[in-house]
């Protein structure tokens, strides 16, 4: 069978797939599969027989026909994804078209449908209902273009007050049980196995497994600093330079690396572990850096502040 064409990073791919097989009880529910790249992945990694149910208009959209040189229909949908059995496609609009029908518990929910708000509220408002306490809630496009997204999910995970987990632009959580996410992330990026990444931001410290984005990504916060503690195999230190001159040098271990007026970062590490930087440029917008090889000067522009890291293997 032929790939479906995808527009989720390999690397958010991966996460998903990880995700997919920590689910406990109830169905699997996917909102905008598109083509079903993702729905394939799902299928792969899923826990025993568990349906998914998938939810699409499958209507034509300029945008995918510009970005994929194909159009989205509900014919190449079913032709890239023949190969999955015990699969409900629910064609229409999220939530509109099962809101007199829905009744299965969800274990597994991913978002890659609308972007923005109503849309976005309206479908995990409805869904959610549905949950159970171990549900694992995920989606794609955690990105500055789509700010909704970014501003909600942080909403829920302070509602919460639970963990928020980012590979690639796949953000995931759950109400408890969330060391699966953990492991899902592991298994995504095993070099970084109990590596974890503190932040350090004026409303204090936050830890995460290094593999993913460190809380304040997309925000307009300052990263103050930072400390990776990690096994004995990554090793290395982490310079800091301002205006040209050593500002500090730190051993990867338990001590904080300050970037107060740093603008150029050296991560000396002894394994091909790279590294990611989310910037607040001067006009206030966020970006992600490309992903830089170790023992590589990484500049920081002048007029942009860290907000967010990470380390990784792929």
């Amino acid at each position: 069978m032929p790939h479906a064409p995808r527009t989720m990073t390999l690397t958010g791919l991966k996460f998903l797939g990880r995700l997919a097989a920590q689910k406990k009880a109830g169905v699997y529910l996917e909102i905008g599969p598109l083509f079903g790249s993702s729905t394939n992945v799902l299928h792969k990694n899923r826990v025993g027989d568990a349906p998914i149910h998938t939810i699409d208009t499958f209507e034509p959209a300029p945008w995918v026909k510009k970005r994929l040189g194909i159009d989205l229909s509900r014919a190449l949908f079913d032709k890239f994804t023949r190969d999955i059995d015990n699969m409900v496609v629910h064609e229409g609009f999220a939530p509109d078209i099962v809101t007199e029908s829905w009744k299965d518990e969800i274990g597994f929910y991913f978002d890659d449908a609308t972007h923005g708000d109503p849309g976005w509220s309206d479908n995990l408002r409805f869904f959610s209902q549905f949950f159970n306490q171990e549900t694992i809630i995920c989606g794609d496009d955690f990105a500055s273009g789509w700010p909704d997204i970014v501003r909600n999910v942080y909403a829920y995970v302070e509602q919460w007050d639970i963990k928020l987990y980012v590979m690639g632009r796949v953000w995931a959580m759950a109400r408890s049980g969330d060391e699966r996410i953990v492991e899902a992330v592991n298994a995504a990026c095993p070099t970084l196995k109990d590596v974890t990444l503190t932040t350090i931001h004026s409303d204090g410290e936050r830890t995460h497994p290094a593999a993913c984005w460190s809380w304040g990504l997309h925000q307009k916060k300052p990263l103050s600093g930072f400390r990776i503690e990690a096994n004995e195999k990554l090793g290395g230190q982490i310079v800091c330079f301002s205006k040209g001159a050593i500002k500090s040098t730190t051993k990867i271990g338990k001590e904080v690396v300050g970037l107060e007026a740093v603008d150029q970062i050296y991560f000396g590490f002894n394994k091909k572990i790279k590294i990611q930087l989310c910037l607040l440029n001067a006009a206030g917008k966020t970006q992600n850096t490309k992903a830089y090889k170790p023992n590589q000067m990484i500049d920081i522009p002048a007029g942009s502040i860290i907000t967010a890291l990470r380390l990784s293997d792929i």
